[in-house]
């Protein structure tokens, strides 16, 4: 059903076409706009910052993500945090698995069935993938130590931005993680997913599948078989 002003508002949605030359605030009053109560405000103080300089206040645009509940403002801090590219990167890492709840606790019973890759549940996850390369190469070095709810988040977004350019790095940092984490099921489970993104795994994923067990990771070894196959 389509959704009335009424509830738009309150979600604070803004049009896109929205006038912005019109404010005049400085980085400062924009930054304790996003604390307004009224969801539409905190939706303008995010889409003026893109047009600013927010290196200094990563921290504190990553804490107003971290507390906002409605959806277009966590959009606009979401794109906001993006544009900000390489100085955000470490920040959005270390909320890995932090923000929100919608993240995959154990391995679900129903397959994801688009050929394409799963967009990463957790936020922080999806925002880096978005970042690409530069997110990459620290999010490498982050899975080597990751505790595994973060660990979990990391994978994703390093299968997705694969997916899209594969990178060598990437594929042999997946496989030592699959080494030292064998006995998380969940773990095995999204780097199996994330082995889609890499032509160089179908041999590995024609073997692990005479290997393992548990049919929901079976199931997701076929479907990376399956799109290396279409794909390459």
């Amino acid at each position: 059903m389509k959704s009335t002003n009424s509830q738009l508002n309150n979600r604070g949605y803004l049009p896109e076409n929205h006038p912005l030359s019109t404010y005049n605030h400085s980085i400062s009053e924009l930054l304790n706009l996003l604390k307004s109560k009224t969801a539409q405000e905190r939706t303008l103080a995010a889409r003026l910052l893109k047009h600013r300089d927010c290196t200094d206040h990563i921290e504190t645009l990553v804490q107003a993500l971290k507390t906002e509940k409605k959806l277009y403002p966590k959009i606009e801090l979401s794109e906001l945090l993006c544009s900000c590219g390489q100085p955000a990167i470490k920040a959005l890492i270390k909320q890995l698995g932090k923000i929100g709840n919608n993240q995959h606790k154990q391995i679900p019973n129903k397959q994801f069935q688009k050929k394409s890759y799963p967009l990463p549940r957790d936020l922080a996850a999806r925002i880096l993938s978005r970042m690409g390369h530069p997110a990459l190469i620290e999010l490498i070095v982050f899975i080597e130590d990751a505790e595994e709810i973060q660990l979990s988040e990391a994978i994703d977004a390093i299968g997705f931005i694969c997916f899209y350019k594969p990178d060598q790095e990437a594929f042999h940092a997946l496989n030592c993680c699959y080494q030292k984490h064998s006995s998380n099921e969940l773990i095995k489970w999204k780097i199996t997913q994330a082995y889609s993104a890499f032509p160089e795994s179908l041999a590995w994923l024609e073997t692990e599948k005479q290997a393992l067990p548990d049919s929901r990771i079976l199931s997701e070894i076929n479907r990376s078989i399956s799109i290396l196959k279409q794909n390459h």
